[in-house]
């Protein structure tokens, strides 16, 4: 289980160092905000535009992924 947890973690961390941010610092932000918001659907905001909820920015899930995911 640990593994699977640790291998969705490559994504969020890859998309915050692909946009010049720091990885580590961006990918526990948003962790906390998803915590203390109660938001399990916040994400890295790659365009930095302020918004990082899903459908904020316009990002559909699959039903079925988003199901799996959450």
């Amino acid at each position: 289980m640990r593994a699977f947890a640790s291998a969705l973690d490559a994504i969020p961390l890859a998309l915050a160092e692909n946009s010049g941010l720091s990885p580590i610092e961006t990918l526990t932000e948003v962790r906390s905000r998803q915590v203390n918001e109660g938001n399990s659907r916040l994400g890295i905001d790659c365009s930095d535009r302020g918004e990082n909820g899903n459908a904020d920015c316009v990002v559909l899930t699959p039903l079925l992924m988003a199901s799996l995911i959450f």
